[in-house]
Formats: structure tokens, sequence, C-alpha cells
């Protein structure tokens, strides 16, 4: 399973009943599974006809995995029934922590042992989907599996059909659920059959896969066609005016990243809506949470980020305990590269810029750890480590290898693993094999290695050259240990500018550039090309620079009208949850001091509001009902804004406000506050974003400008 977003075993995996092979050539190449679903008593009724690989011994102990709620009913070895088979079963002291099972299956002591095994079990699962805390959206609800009326999730996590460790198969599904509802899963569906109180249908996964995740629900479903693949939509009958425009977006990047990435290497590719908050990749289809759907998400970082998926990471794997790429890669080719491609060299710098603040904001130091132990996303960290230093690193790559011998190493990856997996070494090997050029110090570096550089301008001058044009000389020093860059430089002229790039390998380094006329200014890395430690005053000021700030306050004002408080409360509810040491402030407050603030409510009523405000100068001004920002002004009850300035006496914090010219203004918005961190300022109109941008930093970052006395 993929995800632009969940890895649900890391809180469960004590509750599987744990299923390993003692000889590990023994392997389950097929699955002939048959179950029943019952979503009302929350049960499955299941038989799975296992074909074993490898060259199982007689008397060799088999061990196989399963949910500990499932009683097995019958096994049967090659059609005859297995009178006895040990089970290890759980105290009720462990079980109630969450213990393990572990069934033993000997075979025979006959000359030729069964290659045949099926299991009849049954039982219920029903692990609700639980929200998932903090103050911004990192993966979907956690669940290990449920069975219900509100649908059906089962996935490798759940353990719900048996399994032995390391097996690579592929499966047959039959699938009997209440009429009026629909299954999906891996593969393709060959039959579909509705009687007077159910509904079968049948579906061939070909493609091997380390796990199997089925789900249903009452689902409407859209079908249409592309190059021989079915493009399949399955929505709640609510939402059915949604599914043509995911077809639609389906069809767009399917025919983009199969000139990118090669033939797409599944029967079809569903967009399955689900019914808790979710955005998770696997072979053939994604699962995106209803509020999602609703909204008609089909943006390159949502359903784009699932359908490269298809490729990467549920065509070619990846073992999640010796590092996960996959994220990483699949993060910088929809979410990074597909803009690039089609909105232009503006967005694509922004983009990458985002990336680093991210990192920069979530990632301190202390919690920093190399690309290569990243294996799933559990907080900001991860994301900022496993999503955004990853996919930035892919990007130095590129400009490593160029575009050519980049794409080219992707595309014989993809067509060399499909069906297996690929780690770190193998990706390495590929790129070095595409371009003929030895990368081990590129992946000990960026990969293997943690941290990111820190780079200053120590020093700047300038001389004229005897012949002509000036030599401009920097200084560059690096903090801690010292990586190999190539850094791009901006010398604007008098007249003009002048590009280069500059090679940095120690802690100081000197180097001398030669322009054709008289310099004004240097700057190094001014697109944000190069992975590295940004100062925070060196980037715009924001609502995620107060959440990672280790110093922050709120201020509410105790004189709040209850109606507005009312309207706040989701935003306030959601900060007091995280029982962190966030400072609560009020109006009587006389200094803020070296911290971030947060000011919500009406400027009348908290007058930190508007002292806030003042911090930005005059970019932004406020009326007595209403509010000009960038020289545009905005008023009316519908109107709310979200508003970060630099804090001009301490650098480095930030004060942000949030209100609304009135309650209904804010009504319903401020739940999704957080939502909405990474720029300065937004305009929300009848709850709906209007306008939205970002503030230049108080300080320029890599930049210096050439004054004469620099001259010589």
């Amino acid at each position: 399973m993929r995800a632009g977003v969940t890895i649900a075993g890391v809180w469960g995996i004590s509750l599987l009943m744990s299923l390993t092979v003692q000889a590990a050539d023994v392997t389950i190449r097929h699955h002939d599974l048959h179950v029943e679903l019952r979503p009302g008593s929350h049960t499955i009724i299941a038989r799975d006809t296992i074909q074993l690989t490898g060259r199982p011994d007689a008397g060799q102990v088999l061990h196989v995995r399963l949910n500990p709620d499932l009683e097995i009913e019958e096994i049967l070895l090659a059609d005859g029934p297995l009178l006895i088979w040990e089970e290890d079963l759980p105290s009720a002291k462990n079980k109630a922590s969450g213990g393990t099972r572990t069934i033993e299956i000997r075979l025979p002591e006959a000359s030729s042992p069964p290659d045949t095994l099926s299991i009849s079990y049954r039982g219920r699962i029903q692990d609700a989907p639980m929200a998932t805390p903090g103050l911004r959206f990192v993966r979907p609800d956690r669940t290990l599996g449920y069975i219900g009326e509100e649908g059906v999730y089962l996935t490798s996590e759940t353990s719900w059909y048996p399994e032995i460790t390391g097996s690579f198969a592929t499966f047959r599904v039959t699938a009997i659920v209440p009429a009026g509802w629909r299954t999906v899963t891996h593969g393709q569906e060959v039959l579909f059959t509705e009687g007077k109180t159910t509904v079968t249908s049948e579906w061939n996964a070909r493609a091997r896969t380390e796990a199997l995740t089925l789900a249903a629900n009452r689902f409407v479903k859209r079908t249409s066609w592309w190059k021989g693949i079915e493009i399949a939509v399955y929505v709640f009958p609510e939402d059915a005016h949604v599914a043509e425009q995911y077809v639609e977006a389906t069809m767009r990047y399917l025919d983009w990243y199969t000139k990118l990435l090669g033939p797409y290497p599944f029967p079809k590719f569903a967009v399955v809506e689900n019914f808790f908050p979710s955005g998770i990749g696997l072979p053939s289809f994604t699962l995106l949470g209803s509020g999602i759907m609703k909204r008609g998400y089909t943006q390159p970082y949502s359903l784009g980020h699932e359908v490269v998926h298809s490729w990467i990471g549920n065509s070619v794997h990846n073992h999640f305990e010796t590092g996960n790429w996959v994220e990483g890669l699949t993060t910088y080719l929809a979410n990074y590269y597909y803009d690039e491609q089609t909105e232009g060299e503006d967005t694509a710098r922004a983009h990458r810029k985002r990336m680093l603040m991210e990192y920069n904001l979530y990632v301190q130091p202390a919690d920093d750890y190399p690309v290569v132990n990243f294996h799933h996303k559990e907080n900001r960290v991860d994301n900022a480590i496993g999503y955004q230093k990853t996919a930035m690193v892919f990007h130095m790559l590129r400009r490593e290898l160029g575009d050519r011998n980049f794409f080219r190493a992707i595309r014989a990856m993809i067509a060399g693993y499909s069906g297996g997996y690929a780690d770190w070494p193998q990706l390495q090997r590929a790129f070095e094999d595409a371009s003929g050029k030895e990368l081990s110090w590129f992946f000990d570096q960026w990969v293997r290695g943690r941290g990111a550089p820190h780079l200053r301008i120590a020093q700047a001058h300038v001389e004229p050259d005897p012949r002509t044009g000036y030599w401009v000389t920097l200084t560059v020093k690096q903090k801690g240990t010292a990586c190999r860059l190539i850094v791009p430089v901006v010398v604007q002229l008098e007249q003009g500018e002048y590009r280069t790039g500059v090679d940095i390998r120690g802690n100081a380094q000197t180097m001398a550039l030669w322009v054709p006329a008289k310099p004004v200014r240097v700057q190094l890395d001014p697109a944000h090309e190069t992975f590295r430690r940004l100062d925070r005053q060196a980037m715009s000021p924001l609502l995620n620079a107060w959440v990672t700030d280790q110093r922050r306050a709120v201020l509410l004002a105790s004189t709040t009208p209850e109606s507005e408080r009312q309207s706040l409360k989701p935003a306030i509810d959601r900060i007091r949850s995280q029982n962190d040491d966030t400072a609560w402030l009020d109006e009587r407050t006389v200094s803020v001091g070296a911290q971030s603030v947060l000011a919500m409510g009406h400027p009348q009523t908290n007058p930190w509001v508007g002292r806030i405000l003042e911090w930005c100068g005059p970019r932004v001004k406020l009326g007595e009902e209403s509010i000009t920002i960038q020289e545009t002004t905005y008023s009316g009850d519908h109107v709310a804004v979200l508003v970060s300035c630099p804090n001009p006496t301490h650098p480095g914090h930030v004060g942000t406000v949030f209100f609304g010219f009135s309650p209904k203004a804010v009504h319903g918005l401020s739940r999704l506050l957080f939502f909405y961190g990474w720029d300065s300022y937004l305009v929300f109109e009848n709850r709906r974003v209007t306008v939205r941008g970002s503030f230049d930093p108080p300080m320029e970052d890599l930049a210096v400008a050439l004054h004469e006395d620099q001259f010589q």
C-alpha cells in the first residue's frame, strides 16, 4: 500500500497473528479468495485456496498470518482435511493489549508435499477509523480494518486473508456483498452479478503484489476507456456529479505520465470514494476521502500523485525497512515536476522554496535523520524529510545528470524492477548506468547523510579587470560538515545580469567570478535549487512560522462576544488539544516579547489585531470595517482574513491575525485554519479563498549589495 499517505500497521502490528516461514524458500504464488462481507454484523466469511511456490519439504512447518479475531473452521491440504494444527493463543492479559497468535501447519510426511492449501475462516473486523491528532493533516484516519454499515476497508494491516511472509502473489477474488453495494480491489472486475439480496463480483489481479486491499460501499460506478485501460470512478450516489471530472482528470494524467514513465502497468485505474479521510494509492486504484472527492480535488498533488504511484510504489515496490524512496520520487514527479512543466518556472521556484521552508520550519537539528531512514509518515518531521527533502534530492540529482539521463534512469528502473522490489542501492545503480557517472558521493551525502548545509556569504569585494569587466570575489562559509555543492549565482549588473554556478566543497571557500560590467548585487541560489538550511528571518512571514516556533502565544480578548467566540472555537480547541507550552494572553497584555503570536477576533474587540498588522508596514492598512492588503481594499460581513507579519523587534518571530468582519465570515472556516499555513495573507469571501500571496522576508537570503567601498 502506498499513500500520499498512510501506514496504519505501526499502531497495531501486535494485533496480527504472526506468520513466518521456517523455510524461507516457501511462499504463496496465488490466492483464490472467496469472501462474503456482512456489514451489518461487521462479519467476514471466507475461504482462501493458496498455491504454494518453492520446495516444500515433508514435515516442514508453515506459519501463517491472520487477524486474531478470525476463527479458522477448516484447513485442507490438497483436498484432504488437516485434523490437527497448533495455535499459540495469547493470554487474556496480552490480548487486551494487542497479543499475537501463531498457527503452525505441518506438511505431511509424504514424498510429494502438497502445493495447495485451503483455509476457511470467519469473524468480525471492526476497528473503527479514528481521527488523527495534530494541527495539520499528515495521514489518514487510523484503522487496522473495518467492516460496517459506513463502509468496508480491508488492507494488509488487517491480515484479513492468510499470508506467508515474503510472498509476492497474484489473486482471484470472489466477493459477495449486500444488494446495493459494490466491491473494488486490485486488477480487473471480470464478472458482476446482481441477485435479490446480494451482489457478487469476481476480480482477477494478475500483477503480483505484496498485499491486497479491498473496499466496498454503496457505490455508483462510472466507467470509460483510455487506450485499452478501464477508467472507473466509484462514488457515493450523492456525489455522482463529480465522477466525470475524475474520469477526465485520470485520462489526462495517464496520457502525460505514460509519455514520461512508460506503459501503464495495470488493466484499470479506479478512483474510489472512501468513508473516512484518506489519500491512499494502491495497485490499479486510489482511495480518496469523501471530503476530498465532494470538492472535486483532481490536482496533481492529490489525484496525480496517486496516479504516479501506479508505477512507483505499486508496480516497483520498496522494502520499507531499507528506506522508502517511493514517496519522495512520487512527490517530485507529481507534486513538483508536473507543475514545472505545465505552469512554468515561477510556479516551480515557489514550489522549491516551499519544500525548503517546510524542512526548515519543521525539522530541528535534534530531530533530523538521513533520508535512507525514512520509512513512513507519522508527523511533520517525517513529511519534511521523506517527502520534501527527498523530492529536492531528486531535483538536485536531475540537475547533476541532466534531464535525458535522469528520466532514462527512471524508465529503466521501472522496466527492470516492475513486479518486484528496488531499494536505494538499485536506484543509485540505475542512475549511474544511465549517466556513466559514479554517484557514491551524492548518495552518501544526500541519502545516507543527515542534515543540510547552511551557507552564508562571509565576504565580498570587487576589482576591475585590467583589460575589461570586473572580478567579484566571494568567500562562502558552511556550518558543520562541508557538503559538495554546485550553487547557482546571479550577479546583477548596472545593466542586465550575469548567471553562473560555483562549486563549493569546503567550510570556507573563496572564489572569483568575472563579469562583463559593473556589478551592483550578488545572490547565491536565488531560485532555491539547492537543498539547504534557511534562517527563519529569511522566510516569508506565515502561520506555519507560528506553528513551529518553540515560543508562541495566542492572543484572545476576554471581552470577545460569545457569537464570535463560538465561531473561533474549532481553532481554539485544536490548539488547546496539543497540550503544549502555548501561552494564552488577552487584551491586557502589554508586550509579547520574543515569541510568535496568533491574535484572533475582530479588531474592535481585540486591540492586538491592529497592533500586529502595523508590523506589516504599508503593505497592510486596517480601517474601521475594511482592510487594505497590497493596495487592494476588502470589506463586508462575508470577508475574513488571515495575515502574518514579521516581528520588527524580535527577528525570526511572527505575528498572525485571523478575524472576520462578522462571526458568520469565520463560521466553519476556523476548523480549517491550519490548512492555510503557507501564505503571508489570505482573503476569504463566503469562506472561500479569493486572494492569497506572500510578503518578502525581512532578511534577504544569501544576497549582498556591492557598494563603492567594496571596489578596489
